[in-house]
């Protein structure tokens, strides 16, 4: 190691001259020589860290200490960094002695040190410590560098969901958000913050993690968006305690592999058990019928005539991604012209495109679905339902929507 223990430790405080060494061979700085030993020997130790009595360490005849000179070499303020934060939890017993306080003075100068490799030894060491100041933990997780901050942010215990959330208020980098959304345990308005940052890897992280509790209202809007983030739906057919509504929805149009795990769930009431193998069986029979020598043209006129053109075929076709087919199905229900349906979907208005679906004697529930799926309407502008399943507009108003493109109402 660089330099001495007298080049390195100084007085903070002495009296006219200086204290000379006490009796029982402590060092002027105040600390017993075993003390010493331990934070300035070259020779790294493989032992545990130091188990010390505060009350031994420093010999009485001093007034204070200082441990670190700042102007020390960089590789020894990194290792003592790392050191004195290994220390903190024996020294931490009685928060009241003298040497813990000016331990966690030291520890937040280093936090604050200009080199990163002294910033990155602390952080390091520090971030399982369960003793350690909040102020030096906070500056760590502010730092620019992430391999300062991401085993802080990760790991550390004494940063609080406040913190956390404070943190998250002034919309840090991706490195950054994944490193809480793999912390061991996730609170649910952390989780909902996370999920509002918008970011797809984080979410993805935060599903993955079976220590994240996330609240339902950010489970469904998850579930909404996983048709389109298909890398989030493995995640959320293992995530424990799934909603019962959402194990249903997300058996609508989670891909095969998915979808066969999801089926075997065991923790699934019977109720939703039964209701999510129905909707499986469904889906998987409506792709083996598909024939690829079949237009889709012929298939929904096929289906029509028997009766099969339902609104689950629409939906089935459509956690298939066959747009195609529900393009024609939505003209064959409607009795509207195919072209004039592809321009009804790509008109922007969300209260033609739920016309559209009404024509079509769809729920509004579908009509909802074909706003998300087929369209080119942004969410902010989507129509909802009423009461959460019924038409928000009337059936003049929806006849009007259909008017202005030229659709005339049934029987003139």
């Amino acid at each position: 190691m660089v330099g001495s223990k007298e080049t390195i430790m100084r007085p903070l405080a002495l009296s006219d001259g200086g204290s000379p060494p006490s009796e029982s061979g402590a060092d002027h700085s105040g600390l017993e020589p075993h003390v010493m030993a331990y934070l300035f020997d070259e020779e790294e130790s493989e032992d545990p860290p130091l188990e010390l009595d505060p009350e031994a360490i420093v010999d009485d005849g001093d007034d204070d200490f200082e441990l670190i000179d700042f102007s020390s070499p960089d590789d020894v303020r990194a290792s003592l960094a790392s050191k004195l934060a290994l220390l903190l939890p024996t020294l931490g017993r009685d928060r009241r002695n003298r040497v813990f306080d000016l331990t966690c003075v030291a520890l937040e100068r280093l936090a604050h040190d200009e080199t990163l490799v002294v910033r990155v030894a602390l952080a390091t060491a520090i971030k399982d410590v369960a003793c350690a100041p909040p102020s030096v933990c906070w500056q760590l997780a502010q730092d620019v560098e992430a391999v300062v901050a991401e085993p802080i942010l990760k790991c550390c215990a004494n940063l609080t969901d406040r913190d956390l959330l404070a943190f998250l208020r002034n919309k840090p980098p991706s490195w950054a958000l994944a490193a809480i959304a793999h912390r061991p345990r996730v609170s649910e308005p952390l989780s909902s913050a996370l999920v509002d940052a918008g970011d797809p890897t984080v979410t993805g992280i935060l599903l993955d993690n079976q220590g994240a509790e996330i609240p339902e209202p950010a489970l469904s809007d998850i579930v909404e968006q996983a048709k389109r983030h298909t890398e989030w739906q493995g995640g959320l057919v293992r995530r424990p305690m799934l909603p019962k509504r959402l194990a249903v929805r997300l058996a609508s149009f989670v891909d095969q592999a998915a979808l066969e795990y999801l089926r075997g769930r065991k923790d699934l009431d019977a109720a939703t058990a039964r209701e999510v193998v129905t909707v499986a069986r469904r889906r998987i029979e409506w792709l083996r019928d598909t024939d690829p020598n079949e237009t889709v043209e012929r298939r929904a006129t096929r289906l029509f005539r028997k009766g099969g053109l339902t609104e689950s075929a629409i939906e089935d076709a459509l956690s298939w991604k066959q747009i195609e087919f529900a393009r024609v199905a939505l003209s064959v229900r409607s009795g509207i012209p195919p072209l004039l349906v592809d321009k009804i979907l790509q008109s922007h208005s969300g209260k033609a495109v739920t016309a559209l679906a009404w024509r079509a004697d769809l729920t509004m529930r579908t009509a909802f679905l074909l706003q998300k799926e087929m369209s080119t309407i942004p969410p902010n502008q989507f129509v909802y339902p009423r009461d959460g399943m019924n038409y928000p507009l009337t059936a003049d108003e929806m006849s009007w929507q259909l008017e202005f493109f030229g659709v005339k109402p049934r029987g003139d």
